[in-house]
């Protein structure tokens, strides 16, 4: 909320690159949120927003999420067909050598 627009108008100044902007995409930038001049409150032509999304799922969405599911599903496979793979002798080794640095006996 703008409590005294007329002293605001006074003290700032909208640059004139907003009002070519405004020209070049053939927008009002006079008057009332219609571009009314005349009558201001007369907001017929206004912008308005978009209506709502749909409710429910969309197709797009269900084939989103189906293969957000399955890429997980299929990355947590993987880590745990790696995690249950043998140890080779070289990873057996190396653990076992951590664990004699570590506690000092074998």
């Amino acid at each position: 909320m703008i409590e005294a627009p007329l002293q605001l108008q006074k003290t700032l100044k909208v640059p004139d690159d907003h009002y070519k902007a405004c020209q070049a995409l053939d927008m009002p930038y006079a008057g009332n949120a219609a571009g009314n001049t005349q009558d201001l409150f007369d907001l017929d032509g206004e912008y308005t927003q978009p209506g709502p999304p749909p409710n429910g799922f969309q197709a797009k969405g269900i084939v989103a999420m189906t293969f957000s599911v399955l890429s997980g599903v299929l990355g947590m496979g993987a880590i745990v067909w790696y995690g249950l793979a043998e140890l080779g002798a070289d990873e057996v080794a190396a653990a076992r050598n951590a664990v004699i640095e570590i506690t000092g006996h074998s």
